[in-house]
């Protein structure tokens, strides 16, 4: 049986070409082209292995290199005297490694985010693996690796563009960068060999299509696997050209820890009047202690927070949110009280506070392989700008604000507005049933008795009123309105209601907006659903605030959430 036969697809397929064209093969990774080499791919490999080779550290050094291929490199550093561990997933390379450079070859099958060692290391050497690692998951985990002067080296494949959320692709280049920065290493060299590298993809093209039933006979694969591995090389062979791939060689070297700027720490109950101080500092006015804990009430860490000097300079919190998520029930994570303390607002870049805690934070709690799937979030024009800036975030819709005349005319006979009960518990649960049901198309926070009577009813600092508008021939209420009194206008905070008996809660409001005195009344609503509030009557405007998504962490696409999700003021912290 061929060595490399189990080796995972498409290594197996590039080891075989190599091995029909020149009999055998040290190297799966591109090869470095210059005019001389006649196309000669096995001459281009070993001149990037020398360019390597070049920027390693002398002896004595101590090193990890993160894939080992097919171990050649790994043998080499070892033969050159430095103390060396490869570690790589794949059993069956490591197998293929030590049948050709001896038992002694000093490999570990584990994958990086898992690998431990009581030694640090001097260099990291990450050799076309980088690409299959989170870009952020690599700097934390070569920092706790890594000596305080440590170095990594990267040589791979690389996204000169940024990818689109709907087609990611590889790492892209400033992230690298960025993220390198931000979590304590500097670039020291940056070596762009994408016009080296690009013959490579030519060859392995070439070459597939050559030999495709042979490989498909000898590899027992499906011609279908060959099919598309053609289809794929021809597709990374024209982001190539059209420069949206390229290959390039990055070195960083870790910075001393005096260079970091802050520390992010959890926040915790203890760190409340600190927080408060901070919020007061941030906003300009103080938050009552009983409205903070009515907020997050027994979380006790729900929240990332910076410290300069032992004092907290910056926070970022979220609060748990049951929702229905087309349908299916979830918890989502609502974003709040993000604060930076005036004196350090102007570190706007991904060295700042805000970026440290906001990215601590998403990290922590928010996407696919995380405790919530999807935030959500009501910031201001400035913070939400910042954020797009800094590649945390994508927009998902806007909330506009819909306003009515008070309407002098009587209540339609057909219907019926009173104050709500508050003990009428299972009315409220009945019509949410109803509202999630007609909603199963979007995103929509939970308005059950629990979630109402917490929300609106225990809320310490404001005044709500609940009224309900049923049917004067059934009987069954219809909706129930939340409503805020303020000087001359009556705000509708909340609705829960199937979208059908909006209208007919609106000319309630009007109806009662006269009745009371009032010249007007209005509400917040997400841009999509306007029209169910209109009511012929209602004026639109917009309320500055725009829908942000979690673009930071992998998760849900920000395409399949736009203009998907029903926000009220009643969804905000703060109305």
């Amino acid at each position: 049986m061929l060595a490399y036969k189990k080796f995972t697809f498409p290594l197996n397929v590039y080891a075989h070409i190599l091995c029909r064209d020149y009999g055998d093969f040290e190297y799966l990774h591109y090869g470095l082209f210059e005019q001389d080499d006649n196309q000669n791919i096995q001459r281009a490999q070993q001149r990037a292995t020398d360019l390597l080779f070049s920027y390693l550290t002398p002896c004595p050094c101590r090193i990890l290199e993160v894939g080992i291929g097919l171990g050649t490199t790994l043998a080499k550093l070892v033969k050159a005297g430095y103390d060396v561990i490869g570690i790589t997933p794949d059993e069956h390379q490591i197998n293929y490694a030590k049948n050709r450079y001896g038992e002694n070859l000093p490999v570990v099958c584990q994958r990086l985010e898992d690998f431990t060692d009581e030694q640090k290391f001097d260099l990291i050497i990450f050799q076309e693996s980088a690409q299959y690692i989170d870009t952020k998951v690599l700097f934390k985990k070569a920092s706790s690796l890594l000596k305080n002067d440590g170095q990594i080296i990267i040589m791979d494949e690389l996204s000169l563009r940024k990818p689109s959320s709907s087609e990611p692709g590889l790492p892209w280049i400033d992230n690298y960068i960025s993220f390198g920065s931000t979590l304590g290493f500097e670039l020291i060299e940056q070596i762009d060999l994408s016009n080296q590298a690009l013959p490579t993809d030519i060859y392995i093209l070439n070459a597939v299509v050559k030999y495709q039933n042979e490989l498909v006979a000898e590899l027992e694969l499906d011609s279908n696997e060959i099919d598309g591995l053609i289809l794929a090389a021809q597709e990374h062979l024209n982001k190539y050209h059209n420069g949206q791939y390229g290959y390039g060689f990055l070195q960083f070297k870790k910075k001393p820890i005096e260079q970091y700027s802050w520390i992010t720490e959890w926040s915790r109950s203890n760190n409340e009047d600190e927080l408060l101080d901070l919020f007061q500092e941030a906003f300009g006015y103080k938050m009552p202690p009983e409205l903070w804990r009515w907020k997050y009430q027994d979380h006790d860490a729900l929240g990332t927070l910076v410290c300069k000097n032992n004092q907290i300079i910056a926070f970022y919190g979220g609060m748990p949110r049951a929702i229905h998520l087309f349908g299916s029930p979830v918890t989502a994570i609502h974003i709040g009280d993000v604060m930076v303390h005036p004196k350090y607002r102007g570190t706007l870049s991904r060295k700042g506070p805000f970026f440290q805690v906001a990215t601590q934070f998403l990290e922590r709690y928010v996407g696919e392989q995380q405790g919530y799937p999807i935030a959500f979030g009501f910031p201001s024009a400035r913070a939400y700008q910042l954020s797009v800036h800094l590649g945390l975030y994508d927009k998902v819709g806007d909330l506009m604000q819909v306003t009515w005349p008070a309407l002098n005319t009587r209540l339609s006979y057909k219907v019926r507005l009173r104050p709500l009960n508050h003990n009428n518990a299972a009315t409220i649960n009945r019509l949410w049933r109803k509202m999630a049901k007609a909603l199963k198309q979007q995103v929509v926070g939970v308005r059950d008795w629990n979630y109402i009577n917490h929300r609106y009813l225990l809320h310490p600092t404001l005044d709500y009123k609940l009224y309900q508008v049923s049917s004067r021939f059934t009987g069954l209420t219809l909706g129930i309105m939340v409503l805020r009194m303020q000087d001359d206008k009556i705000e509708l905070v909340d609705v829960i209601a199937q979208p059908r008996h909006i209208s007919t809660l609106v000319h309630c409001l009007r109806r009662l907006t006269w009745s009371l005195g009032k010249s007007q009344a209005y509400t917040w609503i997400t841009q999509q659903n306007t029209y169910l509030f209109i009511a012929n009557a209602g004026e639109i405007s917009p309320t500055g605030i725009t829908i942000p998504h979690n673009s930071w962490t992998p998760g849900l696409p920000a395409s399949k959430l736009l203009d998907r999700w029903w926000l009220m003021a009643g969804d905000t912290d703060f109305h």
